[in-house]
């Protein structure tokens, strides 16, 4: 397969930074692209070219017709994404994308909505032998306000798809925060109303009351499916998040529950997944593990799957040119490898605590260099890490809002 050439597209991401990293390490001649220049994917010595296109957030038409006359003047055998947007995008037009010759690594746009409206999704696992939250579909205001009127608990207000792309080629991303999340003696409709007069993507499609699951921290099964469950698997659990209260993980370690891996087979199979998907639950005390969504994407801690002996990238190419999905099935994989978003999750965590007076922070923030594997600085790559540096100094200085950096 060596000489072969493929597209890595959101190489701002570090996730992407771990694919372009993974497939050039197999002798695969990586593009990497991004909607600027000199980001991290695009400086890695695995990365052979580089491909500016227009921000896919912004114009989703725009985006297509570039990437489509990008497809056609180069031999291609497959496109990869990591974010939601360039997901949610190339599965809108996959077809139209493949007619350039070029395989896709995204699933059909009938599959891919499933997960990707939790309405839908919670609808499916309610037939399954999964824990899921108490979850509702008001269809009005009034629906919510007879929800309220027996309410005893915490809820979540859950927008049913994360990504959204308007009628005029806009995207818009609905995240959770903590306002968010209602106790009991709050006033759910009055919260519900502000949230959805506040966002019209929400007005569009009114957003689900959940169940909030008291648990530890959310829990990760990962993997490549085969339309048939998962064909390779690893599970992570956050071992440090920004923020402290719960969050991002800036620092994540392996582990294995076969118990959350049985439910996560079952999902993926229910949905028919083929490709890489990402499971979260939430594990409670008492060791259980409720489902709380699924992503149809590369994950943020592709490399740590990659580093822990499962090679999703290289195993996802080999389904997308091969004629048969299913691939072989790694044995088993490490659990003993923490890795590290030191740029920036990392200092960002550090830098609350210290806004907070906890200066003990400082203490494991040092012990990790010595413990853990960092996402972008890799001494056998390091011009990557230059492209995420002036990102992290601007997050550090106030002088860029919070984003999400896969």
């Amino acid at each position: 397969m060596n000489g072969d050439e493929v597209l890595v597209l959101d190489t701002q991401g570090q996730n992407a930074l771990s694919v372009v990293r993974s497939l050039g390490k197999k002798g695969l001649s990586v593009t990497a692209g991004g909607n600027t220049r000199f980001l991290p994917g695009m400086l890695s010595k695995y990365a052979d070219d580089a491909y500016v296109y227009p921000d896919p957030a912004a114009d989703e038409g725009a985006f297509v017709d570039d990437l489509e006359r990008h497809l056609l003047a180069n031999d291609y055998a497959a496109v990869f994404c990591v974010t939601d947007m360039a997901t949610a995008i190339l599965s809108k037009h996959k077809e139209r994308l493949e007619a350039t010759g070029t395989r896709v690594g995204v699933e059909d746009w009938d599959t891919y909505i499933l997960p990707n409206d939790k309405g839908r999704l919670f609808a499916l696992a309610d037939g399954l032998d999964v824990p899921t939250p108490e979850t509702h579909a008001p269809e009005s205001i009034d629906d919510v306000e007879e929800f309220e009127a027996d309410r005893d608990h915490t809820v979540v207000i859950k927008p049913r798809r994360t990504t959204v792309l308007d009628e005029d080629g806009e995207g818009h991303t609905n995240r959770i925060s903590g306002s968010n999340y209602v106790s009991p003696n709050e006033d759910l409709v009055g919260r519900y109303r502000e949230l959805v007069d506040g966002n019209p993507a929400l007005r569009e499609q009114l957003p689900l009351v959940q169940e909030y699951i008291d648990g530890e921290e959310a829990v990760c099964t990962v993997g490549l499916a085969d339309g048939g469950g998962l064909t390779a698997v690893f599970q992570h659990e956050k071992y440090r998040v920004f923020p402290p209260s719960g969050g991002v993980g800036s620092v994540r370690k392996g582990i294995c529950e076969p118990k959350m891996a049985d439910y996560a087979d079952q999902v993926v199979d229910a949905l028919d997944w083929v490709g890489p998907v990402h499971v979260e639950f939430m594990r409670t005390p008492d060791d259980e593990f409720y489902l709380l969504e699924v992503n149809g994407r590369y994950w943020g801690s592709t490399a740590l799957t990659v580093n822990s002996g499962v090679d999703i990238p290289w195993l996802h190419y080999q389904q997308l040119v091969g004629d048969d999905p299913t691939v072989e099935r790694p044995d088993g994989y490490r659990t003993d490898v923490k890795q590290r978003k030191l740029f920036y999750q990392d200092f960002l965590w550090l830098k609350e605590n210290f806004d907070q007076g906890n200066y003990r922070a400082l203490a494991p923030f040092l012990a990790s260099f010595a413990t853990t594997r960092e996402e972008t600085l890799d001494p056998e790559d390091p011009m990557a890490a230059l492209g995420i540096i002036p990102r992290t100094v601007d997050m550090l200085l106030g002088l860029r809002d919070g984003e999400t950096v896969y």
